[in-house]
Protein backbone atom coordinates (compact mmCIF):
# COMPACT_ATOMS: atom_id res chain seq x y z
CA UNK A 1 0.00 0.00 0.00
CA UNK A 2 1.43 3.37 -1.01
CA UNK A 3 1.54 6.25 1.42
CA UNK A 4 -1.49 8.48 0.96
CA UNK A 5 -0.26 12.04 1.54
CA UNK A 6 -3.80 13.44 1.41
CA UNK A 7 -4.86 11.23 4.34
CA UNK A 8 -1.69 11.99 6.28
CA UNK A 9 -2.18 15.71 5.71
CA UNK A 10 -5.82 15.54 6.73
CA UNK A 11 -4.84 13.69 9.91
CA UNK A 12 -2.22 16.33 10.70
CA UNK A 13 -4.85 19.05 10.27
CA UNK A 14 -7.35 17.25 12.50
CA UNK A 15 -4.82 16.73 15.28
CA UNK A 16 -3.51 20.29 14.96
CA UNK A 17 -7.04 21.66 15.36
CA UNK A 18 -7.73 19.36 18.33
CA UNK A 19 -4.60 20.73 19.97
CA UNK A 20 -5.88 24.26 19.39
CA UNK A 21 -2.96 25.20 17.14
CA UNK A 22 -3.18 27.41 14.09
CA UNK A 23 -1.25 26.56 10.96
CA UNK A 24 0.97 29.53 11.77
CA UNK A 25 1.76 28.22 15.26
CA UNK A 26 2.59 24.76 13.93
CA UNK A 27 4.69 26.29 11.16
CA UNK A 28 6.67 28.38 13.64
CA UNK A 29 7.31 25.39 15.89
CA UNK A 30 8.85 23.40 13.02
CA UNK A 31 10.45 26.37 11.30
CA UNK A 32 8.37 26.18 8.11
CA UNK A 33 5.92 28.59 6.52
CA UNK A 34 2.16 28.51 7.18
CA UNK A 35 1.69 28.03 3.43
CA UNK A 36 3.83 24.90 3.57
CA UNK A 37 1.67 23.54 6.43
CA UNK A 38 -1.41 24.28 4.34
CA UNK A 39 0.08 22.35 1.42
CA UNK A 40 0.94 19.40 3.68
CA UNK A 41 -2.55 19.32 5.20
CA UNK A 42 -4.07 19.46 1.73
CA UNK A 43 -1.87 16.64 0.49
CA UNK A 44 -0.29 18.93 -2.09
CA UNK A 45 3.27 18.61 -0.77
CA UNK A 46 5.25 15.57 0.30
CA UNK A 47 7.27 16.32 3.39
CA UNK A 48 10.69 14.96 4.20
CA UNK A 49 11.14 12.45 6.99
CA UNK A 50 12.79 15.17 9.08
CA UNK A 51 9.74 17.41 8.66
CA UNK A 52 7.40 14.51 9.40
CA UNK A 53 9.21 13.82 12.69
CA UNK A 54 9.18 17.54 13.54
CA UNK A 55 5.41 17.68 12.93
CA UNK A 56 4.81 14.58 15.07
CA UNK A 57 6.91 16.05 17.88
CA UNK A 58 5.23 19.46 17.63
CA UNK A 59 1.78 17.84 17.79
CA UNK A 60 2.93 15.49 20.60
CA UNK A 61 1.76 12.38 18.75
CA UNK A 62 3.44 9.22 17.59
CA UNK A 63 4.30 8.69 13.96
CA UNK A 64 1.83 5.82 13.74
CA UNK A 65 -0.99 8.15 14.79
CA UNK A 66 -0.21 10.35 11.79
CA UNK A 67 0.13 7.33 9.50
CA UNK A 68 -2.91 5.52 10.88
CA UNK A 69 -4.93 5.74 7.67
CA UNK A 70 -2.03 4.28 5.68
CA UNK A 71 -1.15 1.40 8.01
CA UNK A 72 -2.72 -2.03 7.97
CA UNK A 73 -2.37 -2.76 11.71
CA UNK A 74 -3.85 0.19 13.57
CA UNK A 75 -5.19 -1.54 16.67
CA UNK A 76 -2.57 0.00 18.98
CA UNK A 77 -3.18 3.46 17.53
CA UNK A 78 -6.94 3.12 17.91
CA UNK A 79 -6.55 1.90 21.47
CA UNK A 80 -4.31 4.86 22.27
CA UNK A 81 -6.76 7.30 20.69
CA UNK A 82 -9.65 5.76 22.60
CA UNK A 83 -7.71 5.97 25.87
CA UNK A 84 -6.82 9.61 25.13
CA UNK A 85 -10.48 10.36 24.53
CA UNK A 86 -11.29 9.17 28.05
CA UNK A 87 -8.51 11.01 29.92
CA UNK A 88 -10.52 14.13 30.73
CA UNK A 89 -13.89 12.42 31.24
CA UNK A 90 -15.70 12.26 34.53
CA UNK A 91 -16.62 8.85 35.94
CA UNK A 92 -20.17 9.36 34.65
CA UNK A 93 -18.98 10.29 31.14
CA UNK A 94 -16.63 7.29 31.05
CA UNK A 95 -19.46 4.95 32.04
CA UNK A 96 -21.83 6.39 29.41
CA UNK A 97 -19.15 6.11 26.69
CA UNK A 98 -18.43 2.53 27.71
CA UNK A 99 -22.13 1.66 27.59
CA UNK A 100 -22.38 3.27 24.14
CA UNK A 101 -19.36 1.34 22.88
CA UNK A 102 -20.78 -1.95 24.17
CA UNK A 103 -24.15 -1.25 22.54
CA UNK A 104 -22.52 -0.18 19.27
CA UNK A 105 -20.36 -3.33 19.18
CA UNK A 106 -23.39 -5.52 19.80
CA UNK A 107 -25.39 -3.75 17.06
CA UNK A 108 -22.50 -4.04 14.61
CA UNK A 109 -22.18 -7.75 15.18
CA UNK A 110 -25.93 -8.38 15.07
CA UNK A 111 -26.30 -6.46 11.81
CA UNK A 112 -23.10 -7.55 10.10
CA UNK A 113 -25.07 -9.63 7.60
CA UNK A 114 -26.86 -6.49 6.35
CA UNK A 115 -23.51 -4.90 5.53
CA UNK A 116 -22.27 -8.02 3.77
CA UNK A 117 -25.48 -8.28 1.70
CA UNK A 118 -25.23 -4.64 0.58
CA UNK A 119 -21.64 -5.10 -0.60
CA UNK A 120 -22.69 -7.85 -3.02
Amino acid sequence: MALNFVKVGKRIGEIRKRRGLSQTALAESIEKSPTYISYIEGGLKCMSLDTFVAVANALRVSADELLMDSLENTVKVSNHEFASLLTDCSEYETRVLLDLAVAAKKALRENQQLFIQRRR
